[in-house]
């Protein structure tokens, strides 16, 4: 197959967001689970709108002799590592090599910066992809389905820390978490979330004697309802600030939170509070990663991390 690698164009919005749609939900079905994605594939536009305007020109697709496109990967580069992002290839053209080709722009992006991803560890086929790229793992994570009630949650506090809706002004404290516990840089992303100019994101802070030792973000959508990313010095800082984004932004819906495998007391927790584990996830590099301390939560949307 004759394939050209080129930046996706505003008129390739449509013909993406049915990529991301139909190819996602497509191997999940075939392995036995339900569709990532159950709204249309209009839905998927989300991932389109939210990383041209965190990173435009940085939308790669692969486009055939057809002039029909094939795949299509989004990568976010960083002050510290290059972030790839959903990567997604045509069903009918699985195993055809075009996935190593999009990642193949990602060595030429980074130069001498890492390169962070998050994948299924359900996967095998793109783990393959990946260590065949020389990609190391370096934390696995839970991923927990939570249902709220429409009256929101009932849980008590675990701490004595006020937890607030973010300001611009904790924008340096937030980057500080950031740095100490998972070794990275975003302020692009952070900022992003603070602005909230979409609607759809809310970022909140838990804060002692006026010290913020935690923060987590959160997105509301129909292709994407989840908590993250966010990261703490503690797990009852992380249970506090989980139980407060639940009330206050996921209200009568499920959304996903990934957590740490290694923190028994969160996972514990969260399944006393109905949360299901529903699959695993694996962070891995391509260079050099300081090793999480602390609670670190990530996110698909934006997956920068």
């Amino acid at each position: 197959m004759d394939l050209q690698l080129q930046i996706a164009q505003p008129t390739d919005r449509k013909a993406v967001a049915a990529l991301i749609h139909d190819s996602t939900n497509q191997w999940y079905q075939q392995h036995g689970l339900g569709k990532i994605f159950p709204a249309g594939p209009e839905s998927c536009e989300l991932f389109i709108e939210v990383y041209h305007k965190l990173d435009d020109g940085y939308h790669w697709i692969a486009r055939d002799e057809q002039d029909m496109i094939r795949g299509s990967c989004f990568f976010h580069l960083r002050e510290t590592h290059l972030g790839l992002g959903i990567m997604n290839v045509h069903p009918d053209h699985f195993g055809k090599g075009i996935a190593s080709r999009l990642l193949s722009k990602a060595d030429e992006l980074a130069g001498d910066l890492p390169i962070r991803l998050l994948s299924s560890a359900l996967n095998l086929d793109s783990y393959s992809l990946y260590r065949r790229a020389g990609f190391t793992p370096y934390a696995i994570y839970q991923d927990m389905v939570i249902p709220v009630p429409i009256e929101g949650t009932a849980f008590p506090r675990l701490t004595n820390g006020k937890i607030r809706d973010a300001q611009i002004e904790d924008l340096a404290a937030i980057m500080q978490l950031e740095s100490e516990l998972l070794g990275i840089s975003r302020k692009r992303d952070i900022e992003y979330f603070l602005h909230n100019t979409s609607g759809i994101w809310r970022i909140a802070v838990w804060e002692l004697n006026g010290r913020i030792e935690g923060y987590l973000a959160s997105v509301a959508h129909p292709a994407s309802r989840m908590l993250g990313p966010g990261c703490s010095y503690r797990y009852d800082v992380a249970l506090d600030l989980v139980n407060w984004m639940l009330n206050h932004h996921h209200r009568g819906t499920t959304p996903v939170v990934l957590v740490p495998v290694e923190s028994l007391e969160l996972s514990q927790t969260l399944i006393k509070w109905g949360a299901k584990i529903c699959e695993l996830h694996l962070a891995q590099v391509k260079g050099y990663a300081q090793q999480p301390s602390g609670i670190i939560m990530p996110s698909f949307l934006p997956e920068s991390g």
